[in-house]
């Protein structure tokens, strides 16, 4: 019994011992001594840490925070600003830039020769064609000439000095040579033309032999269209995207763009990635716009008809300068003077023309018809040719209010300070001239802004045309109702104008659109001008503009002598 109450009273002892251990030990790890002040024991690492743990890294607004480190915050409405754009609930950069450094900036291609950089991408160089995923140099084969036969030299034959030699044998008579087969005439390849302007043509003169109607044409979609905005547009303007082409960019002269398509086999187009200046890239120097016409024949039966030229540029009043207004007046003056046949005289030719001067040519309420009527032989009456190059613009509150623009116009006084389409349109009806050509290089828009939008379609319903048809005066404006003027880097001058030149120096009276009676008229005129604008608008800039023309009788803009 003795011996049961020790061995208990042993082992009882032990473990109250080992318990007063394990609490001293616990109480040693919760709050150990000699960690100093703001640090406390940590069990895991077995040492002293701080008591607000590891200091946290510290990020630059508006950046913060996150797992994945310092990162822009993404809102579940994330307003997004060009080049970004929505995706999901935040931002992305748009198609051709990349994020660095938390912006969207220009992707930057390497392009490995012979491909060289163009645009956002990479495309053949000059003189090269694309081949599988790379370029292959353009050989050209020419037709082998075959050499003449040679012919030796004459040789002194020495006298016989023995017995004559026999005579030579009778000589076969050559077989007939096979005649050479008529080569097969290859018929030159169909012109096509937009459906509106196919039906004008044909509409005046029967179906053109060479001439068809194009199918749709198509527009690059512009960068930063996203595709509900793509199918917006084109239902809304009945036009068609491109969908299978090789973008260039941001401009390319139409005809380097004609060989390089019918040289490669391919489609190229131009997709400006947001807004673009009208003028496009430069180009230095500038071609001598007498090229143009330099070849062509020249006009006849001009001399005694009266011109009037006018190309604003330089605007008061704090109005944008016109950039190519005084260009565009150079280039119809040398066209008029140099090719057509006009005498000097008989052109009126001014620069920066104020309200004044408007009125003093045009006429006004006092004096309708102006210096035009006043130049007017009234026994024989003659031809007007008008070019006006200028700002125009549409009042704010009433569309149908529709003026040009002089250099001392005043955009909140229009009333009194510009000068008013229809009373211009009225104006010339009573000069007395047998006909009128009226040519309108200019945008007639609600303001002046120098950006176009792509891919530049009209919004306004105003036609800035005559309200009714006004006997023997025919009305080309270079644009679609609002729409934006292009002008063409290449020569310097608007696209409109320079394709005006080229037509009436000729080559609207050119088959296959012409008739080459050496005589061209508002139809002809119309047609090539407006089908070469909307070529060169769309495959250069990748943008539309598309010329009008007022509804009047076919009549005739000038004659052309035979060659």
């Amino acid at each position: 019994m003795g011996v049961g109450v020790g061995v208990g009273t042993i082992l009882l002892n032990e473990a109250i011992r080992r318990q007063q251990e394990k609490q001293q030990y616990k109480q040693h790890v919760t709050q150990p001594k000699g960690c100093p002040e703001g640090m406390t024991w940590s069990r895991k690492k077995r040492t002293c840490v701080n008591v607000k743990g590891p200091e946290i890294a510290k990020c630059e607004p508006p950046k913060i925070k996150t797992r994945k480190g310092c990162v822009y915050p993404q809102p579940e409405t994330a307003s997004c600003t060009w080049p970004e754009i929505k995706s999901g609930k935040g931002c992305a950069c748009a198609g051709g830039y990349e994020r660095k450094h938390g912006e969207c900036v220009k992707e930057v291609v390497s392009c490995d020769w012979p491909k060289i950089r163009v645009g956002p991408g990479c495309m053949c160089a000059p003189g090269f064609v694309p081949y599988g995923s790379g370029c292959t140099k353009v050989v050209v084969v020419e037709p082998e000439t075959p050499e003449p036969p040679h012919v030796a030299p004459p040789q002194q034959v020495e006298e016989p000095q023995g017995p004559p030699p026999p005579p030579p044998p009778p000589q076969q008579a050559e077989e007939p040579k096979p005649k050479p087969q008529p080569v097969a005439q290859i018929d030159p390849p169909i012109r096509c033309l937009p459906q509106d302007l196919y039906d004008l043509l044909t509409e005046a003169y029967g179906k053109r032999p060479g001439v068809g109607p194009c199918p749709m044409a198509c527009l690059p979609k512009p960068a930063f269209f996203l595709p509900a905005k793509l199918e917006e547009v084109a239902t809304k303007a009945g036009i068609s995207w491109c969908e299978n082409c090789v973008q260039v960019g941001p401009y390319m002269p139409l005809a380097s763009i004609n060989k390089l398509e019918a040289l490669a086999h391919l489609t190229i187009c131009v997709s400006p990635d947001s807004c673009v200046y009208p003028g496009g890239a430069p180009a230095e120097p500038r071609t001598e716009i007498r090229t143009v016409f330099k070849n062509l024949p020249a006009g006849v039966k001009n001399e005694d008809n009266l011109a009037v030229v006018i190309g604003n540029q330089t605007y008061l009043s704090g109005l944008p300068t016109n950039q190519y207004g005084a260009s565009d007046a150079d280039a119809v003056t040398a066209l008029l003077t140099e090719q057509l046949g006009y005498r000097k005289e008989n052109i009126i030719d001014l620069r920066d023309a104020s309200l004044a001067d408007f009125e003093r040519v045009f006429g006004s309420d006092e004096n309708p018809g102006g210096e035009i009527a006043g130049r007017i032989d009234k026994k024989g009456p003659g031809d007007v040719f008008i070019y006006v190059a200028s700002h125009g613009m549409v009042k704010e509150d009433d569309a149908e209010a529709v003026y040009l623009l002089p250099v001392n116009a005043k955009l909140e006084e229009l009333d009194k300070t510009a000068y008013a389409l229809q009373e211009l349109y009225d104006n010339l009806g009573k000069t007395g001239a047998r006909t009128t050509m009226l040519m309108l290089e200019a945008n007639f828009a609600k303001n002046l802004d120098e950006l176009i939008d792509p891919p530049n379609l009209p919004e306004l319903e105003v036609e800035a045309m005559p309200a009714t048809p006004v006997a023997g005066l025919a009305v080309f404006k270079a644009s679609d109702r609002d729409q934006r003027i292009i002008q063409d880097p290449e020569y310097g001058i608007g696209l409109f104008t320079r394709y005006l030149i080229e037509g009436l120096a000729g080559r609207a009276d050119e088959a296959p659109i012409g008739n080459g009676d050496k005589r061209i008229d508002t139809v002809e005129l119309y047609v090539y001008t407006s089908d070469m604008v909307r070529t060169a608008a769309r495959k250069s800039f990748g943008l539309e503009q598309k010329p009008m023309l007022s509804k009047i009788d076919n009549l005739v803009v000038g004659n052309l002598a035979s060659r």
